[in-house]
């Protein structure tokens, strides 16, 4: 039963934050430019909703499980690195270090096992699990292009890693996957088209943080891969075409906004998921939300398969 009151205290809890952090931020002019829309002064950190959502109910959790707490720690952390962003723009390096810190530690922590699928039960390579970490809260933070997509997709996510847990008989971990779950969709109250608030970078790392924990913690990690690999498939089209990893302020953009409609930016190099789905014809914001989301429902229904 207060497993169930976890799920239903992440969701309270994150949903309650929202109205008083929103008004903070246009306050002190924490705000951003919506650019599909031209609107100005959207909050820029909402992401800290899904952050207090999954702190929260992963603490009560934590009451049956106190690995839990290392997933409190370490996706807390990360998710600070990405507000502080936010709010002073870190150096990418250091974004990027600190989540690789956060696997390292976890390493070191706890004893960790990866299942292959047809292949089995692993402990010697396990490092490969908390590799997870690193790589999903940068790729996590790659792909947040329109509104209401990340936390959407992480429920989604979620959702599949908790169906999965189930079919393993680990009851434990649905729970937490269903956190996670319940925090996304805080944010998605907020962050739905058309957005009153951004998640910004400390909603992409904590997010990411959390669910590749959560995968590393539980032996889920290979269905974790599977279930994003929109985002993972952005991240390397991103990476490669830039030559390495920069922040957005030093690539050009792979897409522009014409006429209301997103359309490729034939004078940029760099190339990502969206760029590949306008690459046929301009597409509208809405509409590229609704092919990401079904890409992700595809994805996610082949992590459960596998």
């Amino acid at each position: 039963m207060l497993q169930i009151v976890a799920i239903a205290a992440a969701f309270a809890a994150g949903v309650a934050l929202g109205p008083a952090w929103l008004r903070y931020q246009s306050a002190r002019g924490l705000v951003s430019l919506d650019v599909y829309k031209g609107r100005q002064g959207v909050p820029k950190a909402g992401g800290l909703i899904a952050m207090i959502a999954g702190i929260v109910g992963l603490s009560i959790l934590s009451l049956f499980d106190f690995r839990l707490w290392y997933v409190v720690a370490l996706a807390g952390v990360v998710g600070l690195v990405g507000l502080l962003d936010d709010v002073y723009d870190v150096n990418e390096l250091v974004r990027v270090a600190v989540p690789l810190l956060a696997a390292v530690a976890l390493y070191f922590a706890v004893r960790l096992r990866m299942t292959l699928p047809f292949m089995g039960t692993f402990y010697s390579p396990a490092w490969l699990a908390v590799l997870a970490i690193p790589i999903m809260t940068n790729a996590y933070n790659m792909l947040d292009p329109v509104n209401g997509f990340l936390p959407l997709s992480n429920a989604i996510i979620g959702a599949s890693l908790a169906a999965g847990a189930l079919l393993r008989g680990n009851v434990e971990a649905s729970y937490a996957f269903a956190v996670h779950v319940a925090a996304s969709l805080a944010l998605f109250v907020y962050n739905r088209y058309p957005a009153r608030a951004f998640n910004g970078n400390v909603g992409s790392y904590f997010l990411g943080a959390e669910i590749a924990t959560l995968a590393a913690l539980y032996n889920m990690v290979p269905q974790l891969v599977f279930a994003s690999m929109p985002y993972i498939v952005n991240g390397v089209l991103i990476i490669f075409s830039a030559r390495g990893i920069r922040g957005r302020n030093k690539i050009g953009r792979p897409t522009v906004l014409v006429d209301g409609k997103v359309v490729q930016n034939c004078d940029s190099n760099i190339l990502s998921l969206v760029r590949l789905l306008v690459g046929d014809g301009a597409l509208g914001e809405y509409e590229i939300f609704k092919r990401l989301v079904l890409l992700t429902a595809i994805t996610s229904l082949a992590s459960v398969a596998i």
